[in-house]
């Protein structure tokens, strides 16, 4: 042999023709690898792992096999793991996310009860996670603040809704593939501005319905990309100032239908109104107003029934109110009064009953 002892710690862990014995190698421990900057850590793939696991398959004692594309760890999810909301249509799926109407609600440290489930991701480091059952239930992710750089770091899973807000996001390259179904993603307070390629990200999920990203240093939509099926896009406190920015959105987001740039230079600028009405006109809420006419319904349409039968009121009361004769004061009108000829001796009796006596203490 004429491979050095060196040669032999960088052979590849999986290489074809490896010719070393177990006993010879060196601990893994001693072998040293190099990573290049920013790039994902390799970890073993939770879906795969799911999905082994559930069948049965494989020698305990060989870990599993190491998948590290999104795209490779997409596959994998369509092949092993069922859609926690697979009887669901976008729509319906959307109208929970809105609502919050989870089936559960999981912390990312307890173990699941098989049912659909918002999972919470601990902000906390040195908290266990149990990431490989977020595939079988997880159908929402709460990942904010949790110090994350990388999307392409999360495991495949079947989301609907995922909020990566407050971290210090260097990509969002893989959202698409790493995540099928997505409909809504909360960006609020990721500096979008600090790296490229987000809006190329994001039109790349193709049945996205809302975004949300509040203090996300937005500044223009030059380079936003076509959105057809985005209904809703929430960007408070960014920094969009030229009017003329609302005729691009309108350009990339045909389909919108809830717009808030409140606290947005401008929307201070003269005809920012006027241009949304010109550019948008599908929207029903605008800047956390309702934006929909109130039209009245004609009496036909109301309910009411029996409008036109006749009544004997007086000073607006029907005829079968209340008597007052048995609260202990006498009926001044006779059509009120169940006992009209008596109503002095009903009304003395209900006092009596009551007990009712005048400031000096006497019955009355």
């Amino acid at each position: 042999e004429t491979a050095t002892r060196d040669e032999q710690l960088v052979t590849p862990r999986c290489g074809a023709n490896e010719t070393a014995t177990r006993d010879e190698k060196e601990p893994v421990a001693a072998a040293v690898e190099t990573v290049p900057k920013g790039a994902p850590v390799e970890t073993a793939d939770p879906t795969q792992t799911a999905a082994a696991t559930a069948s049965g398959a494989g020698d305990p004692g060989t870990p599993p096999a190491q998948v590290t594309t999104p795209s490779a760890r997409r596959e994998q999810l369509e092949q092993n793991v069922e859609d926690p909301w697979v009887g669901l249509s976008d729509e319906e799926a959307y109208g929970r996310v809105i609502n919050e109407a989870w089936d559960s609600v999981l912390q990312s440290h307890e173990l699941p009860d098989g049912r659909p489930a918002h999972v919470i991701a601990s902000k906390d480091s040195s908290d266990t996670c149990d990431r490989e059952a977020w595939p079988r239930v997880a159908v929402s992710l709460d990942v904010s603040e949790t110090r994350m750089e990388r999307v392409d770091s999360l495991p495949a899973l079947w989301l609907r809704n995922v909020n990566l807000g407050g971290n210090l996001l260097q990509s969002l390259d893989g959202l698409s593939e790493l995540f099928p179904r997505l409909l809504s993603v909360d960006l609020s307070l990721v500096d979008l501005s600090s790296f490229s390629g987000a809006w190329d990200a994001l039109a790349l999920c193709r049945n996205l319905r809302a975004i949300s990203a509040e203090g996300a240093s937005v500044t223009s939509f030059e380079v936003m990309r076509r959105m057809e099926r985005l209904e809703s896009l929430e960007l408070l406190e960014n920094s969009v100032e030229e009017l003329d920015e609302i005729e691009k959105l309108a350009a990339c987001c045909p389909s919108l239908v809830r717009l808030d740039l409140r606290e947005n230079p401008v929307v201070l600028e003269p005809g920012y109104a006027a241009s949304i009405q010109e550019h948008l006109p599908l929207l029903t809420w605008h800047d956390n107003q309702s934006t929909k006419k109130y039209v009245a319904k004609t009496i036909d349409k109301c309910g009411y029934t029996n409008l036109n039968a006749e009544v004997n009121a007086v000073d607006g009361l029907y005829k079968n109110e209340h008597c007052s004769c048995l609260e202990g004061n006498p009926c001044i009108e006779k059509e009120t009064c169940v006992d009209w000829e008596n109503r002095e001796a009903v009304a003395a009796e209900a006092r009596k009953r009551k007990g009712l006596r005048d400031e000096r203490g006497k019955q009355l």
